[in-house]
């Protein structure tokens, strides 16, 4: 008896009424392939983030500013050595200095510091260079008064008026005037040592050039030539006043013109530039003019009219001299004296410098 065979099922629809599909050699539904498939995957991805090393979070890193740098020590300003002059100043009584009440104190520095220029502060490098110069000047000013007063002397001693007395080599000069009679050896090597170094052998040319300079006209002068002490020349030669020399000592400009020669002379101190500049004014022809003017008044800003030979300038130097002298108060320092010259050791020096002026 043949048993009747169970047909094949058709694909269709499942118990929940969901379509299926074939899946290998099974019908099933699209969500058991879709859950199979998923099993499959996410195994291997657990396996993965379960043995694979835990990811480190970088630290959030804040940057704080840098901090800010401590103000320089007064040595790295770059004028230390400007620092002590301006202390010695200080204990000298030269600082806070009032001319028309003190006699001013007799320091002298024998250079100015070579920081000045470094100074910022225009106000406390014209302090420096001015109550610095000043003693130099005043002392240069005495030497050429006390030296006067003693030429005054000695021509009150010659029986000659004062136009014919000409301090000739021999016992007489050309007008039979014998100036030398009743005149010790001490005051004929005198006068012979002012004829030689003013260049005048007539006694009314002496008592035209052994003259002071207004306190003035040097210290505005100096200001002018130095660049208030801190130049070149005044660095490295004391050449407080860039006077010129042609002979082999002196410091080369860095701007002289092709072919010319000329240098710039150097001293010792500060205080032999200031003779040196002194003793140009008083006998060079070019300054015949500030010396006839210094005759009828002592007025710095008349008397700088007879300095435009000084510069290439001209008017326009003699201009400026005013400017400084006028805008930096000068004239009060015209009044002033230097303190203690009774002391027997500046009278000395005073007395051995009128024979031995530099020329």
């Amino acid at each position: 008896m043949n048993t009747p065979q169970q047909p094949t099922p058709e694909p269709g629809n499942g118990k929940d009424g969901l379509p299926l599909v074939r899946f290998g050699s099974r019908h099933v539904t699209p969500r058991a392939v879709f859950l199979f498939l998923a099993t499959i995957t996410a195994i291997p991805l657990f396996i993965l983030i379960t043995l694979a090393p835990p990811a480190r979070v970088p630290e959030l890193v804040v940057s704080s500013p840098p901090p800010k740098a401590a103000p320089p020590p007064v040595e790295a300003q770059g004028h230390a050595a400007t620092d002590k002059l301006i202390t010695r100043l200080k204990e000298h009584g030269l600082w806070e200095l009032d001319p028309s009440r003190e006699a001013v104190p007799p320091l002298f520095i024998k250079s100015y510091p070579p920081d000045l220029n470094a100074v910022a502060d225009i106000d406390v490098k014209k302090k420096v260079f001015l109550h610095s110069l000043l003693p130099h000047a005043l002392y240069v000013r005495e030497e050429a008064l006390q030296r006067r007063e003693r030429l005054r002397a000695v021509l009150y001693k010659i029986d000659c008026t004062l136009e014919d007395i000409h301090f000739e080599p021999g016992p007489f000069d050309g007008n039979g005037c014998a100036w030398s009679d009743g005149l010790t050896e001490e005051e004929v090597s005198f006068i012979q040592q002012l004829s030689r170094n003013y260049r005048t052998t007539s006694a009314e040319g002496l008592l035209e050039r052994v003259d002071a300079v207004p306190t003035s006209i040097i210290l505005a002068q100096g200001a002018l030539e130095s660049s208030w002490g801190s130049s070149r020349f005044t660095r490295e030669g004391n050449s407080v006043f860039g006077m010129w020399t042609w002979k082999k000592k002196g410091i080369v400009p860095a701007r002289r013109d092709e072919g010319k020669t000329h240098k710039v002379k150097v001293y010792g101190s500060i205080r032999d530039s200031i003779r040196a500049y002194h003793l140009t004014l008083n006998r060079v022809s070019f300054y015949d003019r500030f010396r006839q003017l210094r005759k009828i008044t002592d007025d710095p800003l008349v008397l700088a009219e007879g300095l435009s030979p000084y510069s290439e300038r001209g008017e326009e130097y003699v201009e400026e001299i005013k400017a400084v002298i006028t805008s930096n108060d000068l004239q009060q320092y015209d009044s002033c004296r230097l303190s203690d010259l009774a002391r027997p050791e500046l009278n000395d020096i005073m007395a051995e410098e009128q024979v031995k002026t530099p020329l």
